[in-house]
């Protein structure tokens, strides 16, 4: 299994029959190990990375939202956590340690789209004491994902 984890992580987007030869075994071992990988929620998916600079559908905003949450007894951060992780438009929600206790990715339309969500839904949330809203002004590299690479600059190169 760890095999196959490693190759899902390495290459999301191979078949199973490529799988299956690059590991030696057969593509029903593989289609039965992802299955009950899925079951066990081990392996949730495959996820497409988007350029979205690229596309030019409208503006597509990322942003990272540190909220600060009182925890509620007998329950932690727990309640509060999942709540916000079942806003449709939150796409991360994870504990973290430092200054805050939960961080928040999420994509807008516009800086003032998501400007709204925080204002309206995520502070109107009981138990969020503040938040911190850094905005994604550009991706190098996303999910070990080189997005943009700089052209080569042959100006020094002459040749004769």
């Amino acid at each position: 299994m760890e095999k196959i984890i490693k190759l899902l992580d390495a290459h999301p987007g191979l078949s199973l029959e490529d799988m299956a030869t690059m590991l030696g075994v057969s593509a029903e071992e593989i289609a039965k190990t992802l299955d009950r990988m899925r079951k066990e929620k081990i392996y949730m998916g495959e996820k497409a990375i988007i350029n979205w600079d690229l596309v030019g559908e409208g503006n597509h905003v990322c942003a990272f939202i540190d909220v600060q949450v009182q925890p509620k007894l007998g329950k932690g951060f727990d309640e509060v956590a999942n709540t916000m992780s079942q806003i449709p438009d939150v796409e991360c929600c994870y504990l973290m340690s430092g200054g805050y206790d939960i961080s928040i990715k999420m994509k807008g339309k516009s800086f003032q789209e998501i400007a709204l969500f925080v204002a309206r839904k995520l502070s109107a949330i009981e138990g969020v004491i503040s938040t911190t809203t850094h905005f994604v002004l550009k991706r190098y590299k996303d999910d070990g994902v080189i997005m943009d690479t700089p052209e080569k600059d042959d100006r020094g190169n002459i040749s004769l």
